[in-house]
C-alpha cells in the first residue's frame, strides 16, 4: 500500500507540471488523485476531492461516455459536459486510459476546457446572423417603400435592392461556410490521436520510472514504407485514415494495456513496451509485424526498429538506437506486406 501511495505521489508531481486537468481514479471510480489544474478547474480542495467519486463531476447523461472512455483505454478526445463542485456545467474534451500497478487498475482522465472556444464560436455565429437579419430588415423596408412610390427614382432603388439581395446571399454563403468549417474543426478535434503529453514527455516519464524502480522497457518504431507517396496515391483523407486506423486496431489487439502507442502524421508509430516476466519483447514485436492481421484493403509495406533501455540511457541515445535499427532493416529490405 505504501508503494502505491509513493507511485501516486510521483504521478502527482508529474501531472502538476501540465496545464491539462488530470483525474486519477480506482476501479470503483473513487478519486485518488487530482492535479493542481483539475482542483482549480472544479473549484475544490484536495482533501475534499479524494472523498469524491468521478461520477460526482459528470452529469448523468454523460457518465456512460466518460467512464467507457477510461475503461476502453481510448486516447481519442470526446466532447462532453462536466460540472464543478458547485454544479456549474462547462464544455470539455476528455480522453481516458488505464494504468495498471501491483494488480490494480487506475483510470486516468485527461480534461481540456473548451469554454473559450465554444463562446468564441457562438459569438462569431451570432455576429454573422445579426448582420444578416439587419440586412434582411433593411431590404424588406426598402421593398415596402418601393411599393408606395411612383417616381423617377424607382429604377435606381430597384437596383439598390438587387444589390442588397446579392450582399445578403453572399453573407448567407459565408455563414454556411463558417458552419461547415466549424463542423470540420469539431471532427478534427475528436480525431486527435495523441495524448495530452507529447511523446517526449511520455518517454521521459517512463525512463524516470525505470531508473527509480529498476525496471526495463523497450522502444519500438514502426514505419509505413514510402508514406508520402502512399498518401498521395490515396488522395482522400478518409482513405489515409483507414490505413492508420487499421494499424492502430492491430496494435491494440496485440499489445498489453500497459503499453503505449503514439502516432506521428509522417507514418511513424512509437511504442513503449515495458518488460515483464511473462512476455518476451522480441516475440511481442514479431506479433506486431504479423501483417496478415492488418486489413488495409491495399498493399502497404512496413518495418520496425527496436531498442532496449539500459541504465544511464538518455532519451536521445534510446531514440537513436531505435531509429538506427529501423534504418538497418529498411536498408536490408526486410519489409512486411499487408493484405
Amino acid at each position: 500500500m505504501n508503494n502505491v501511495k509513493i507511485e501516486l505521489d510521483e504521478l502527482k508531481k508529474v501531472y502538476n507540471y501540465v496545464t491539462q486537468s488530470i483525474i486519477v481514479s480506482d476501479e470503483t471510480n473513487k478519486i485518488v488523485l487530482m492535479n493542481q489544474a483539475a482542483l482549480e478547474k472544479f473549484e475544490i480542495d484536495e482533501d475534499e476531492a479524494i472523498l469524491k467519486n468521478i461520477e460526482d463531476f459528470v452529469p448523468l447523461d454523460e457518465r456512460e461516455t466518460v467512464l467507457s472512455t477510461i475503461k476502453n483505454h481510448d486516447l481519442s478526445y470526446f466532447n462532453v459536459m462536466l460540472k464543478k463542485i458547485n454544479s456549474k456545467l462547462f464544455p470539455a474534451f476528455v480522453s481516458g486510459q488505464i494504468l495498471k500497478y501491483q494488480d490494480k487498475s487506475y483510470g486516468i482522465l485527461t480534461i481540456v476546457d473548451v469554454t473559450e472556444l465554444k463562446n468564441k464560436e457562438k459569438a462569431q455565429l451570432k455576429k454573422l446572423k445579426s448582420h444578416i437579419i439587419t440586412q434582411a430588415t433593411s431590404y424588406a423596408q426598402k421593398e415596402n417603400e418601393l411599393k408606395g412610390q411612383e417616381s423617377s427614382e424607382l429604377t435606381q432603388m430597384r437596383e439598390e435592392v438587387e444589390k442588397i439581395k446579392h450582399e445578403n446571399f453572399m453573407l448567407e454563403r459565408k455563414v454556411t461556410l463558417f458552419e461547415r468549417e466549424n463542423r470540420i474543426l469539431n471532427t478534427q478535434s475528436e480525431k486527435i490521436q495523441e495524448d495530452s503529453f507529447s511523446f517526449e514527455q511520455v518517454l521521459d516519464r517512463e525512463m524516470a520510472l525505470a531508473k527509480r524502480y529498476d525496471r526495463k522497457f523497450s522502444l519500438a518504431i514502426v514505419a509505413i514504407d514510402d508514406f508520402k507517396n502512399l498518401t498521395e496515391q490515396l488522395k482522400t483523407e478518409a482513405k489515409r485514415d483507414l490505413v492508420v486506423k487499421a494499424f492502430k486496431k492491430h496494435f491494440r489487439s496485440t499489445i498489453r494495456t500497459t503499453d503505449v502507442i503514439y502516432y506521428e502524421n509522417s507514418g511513424l508509430f512509437y511504442l513503449i513496451l515495458p518488460n515483464s516476466s511473462d512476455v518476451n519483447i522480441t516475440d511481442l514485436v514479431d506479433r506486431l509485424l504479423h501483417a496478415k492481421k492488418i486489413d488495409t484493403k491495399i498493399l502497404v509495406r512496413f518495418n520496425c526498429g527496436l531498442a532496449h533501455y539500459y541504465d544511464n540511457d538518455t532519451r536521445d541515445h534510446l531514440m537513436y538506437r531505435a531509429r538506427k535499427s529501423l534504418e538497418v532493416n529498411i536498408e536490408e529490405n526486410n519489409f512486411v506486406k499487408s493484405k
